[in-house]
């Protein structure tokens, strides 16, 4: 399955959620804001929206510093 996050394209093996998505990338949930196909998602969301074949993401990490 092909979908583009941040941009790139990008294969994977199966349609999943956007949870599973995070998980798999190491991706900090609480840490994060995403929009799927042009729109902003509420975390309570994702674990409901399923990445389907030419989805459109951007995830955006948020990092904390000093």
């Amino acid at each position: 399955m092909r979908l583009t996050v941040n941009g790139k394209e990008m294969q994977l093996d199966r349609e999943m959620s956007i949870v599973e998505f995070l998980r798999s990338r190491g991706i900090t949930e609480a840490m994060a804001v995403v929009e799927h196909n042009l729109k902003m998602t509420r975390r309570e969301e994702w674990p409901y929206i399923t990445l389907k074949e030419n989805d459109r993401v951007e995830v955006v990490q948020i990092m904390a510093g000093g």
